[in-house]
């Protein structure tokens, strides 16, 4: 074997290699770093933080006052479609924008199985009312009455209703204007019976009296 001074760089490097030291060394440190890389997987990485994302407003935007339209498009909640100053299209109804915001007051000055229970029904129903609302009562239905029972047909001036088959009501004329659109009705378990309660919106026309003195303006008597 020839003297390592005689050798080149290379072959210097292939003879150390051949040596059973140098192998064990080299060994030695490569299980050394093998060993630390899997101590610490994410050594050398540099983690960044998660992008920031806008943050968006919960308050919605306000409905505008005014949606223009050539022609009409449906029924659109709280708006009115007709030709104001604007042109043509849907124009914010306020006033049935704050008749939905307003808290719902109970309907009823007493309880409600207090009023005729029984009788032809178109002689038994009982008038109650908030500012906001006229109310028909129904006392003293069966308690198989269901909702697919009630027939209820309400337009500005007049409504109808039946229960059963049975007519209360046949297109009497309402004592002042009504929101035909925000006109329902509900029924109530009241004992072993029901009482059907029709709800009428009030139109806020101006000059009209907060309360009604009665229901109907006239009454067909069946």
């Amino acid at each position: 074997m020839p003297a390592p001074s005689s050798l080149d760089p290379v072959q210097q490097r292939i003879e150390e290699a051949r040596n059973p030291v140098a192998r064990q060394i080299l060994r030695d440190a490569t299980d050394f770093i093998a060993a630390a890389r899997k101590a610490q997987p994410n050594a050398g990485e540099v983690l960044l933080p998660p992008p920031e994302r806008p943050q968006s407003s919960d308050a919605a935007p306000p409905p505008p006052p005014f949606v223009p339209a050539t022609a009409f498009e449906g029924r659109r909640d709280d708006y009115v479609f007709k030709s104001g100053g604007d042109g043509l299209g849907y124009y914010r109804d306020t006033a049935a924008a704050m008749r939905r915001a307003a808290p719902k007051a109970a309907p009823l000055t007493g309880p409600l199985s207090s009023g005729p229970m029984s009788g032809p029904l178109h002689t038994r129903w009982t008038f109650e009312q908030t500012p906001a609302e006229a109310m028909l009562l129904l006392r003293g239905l069966p308690p198989e009455t269901r909702p697919k029972d009630v027939r209820l047909n309400a337009t500005s001036k007049a409504v109808s209703l039946s229960v059963g088959g049975e007519a209360v009501l046949t297109n009497a004329k309402l004592h002042l204007p009504c929101d035909p659109d925000e006109s329902d009705f509900t029924l109530h378990d009241v004992g072993d019976t029901r009482t059907l309660a029709v709800s009428l919106a009030k139109l806020r026309l101006p000059g009209a009296p907060p309360s009604w003195p009665a229901l109907l303006e006239t009454a067909e008597m069946l």
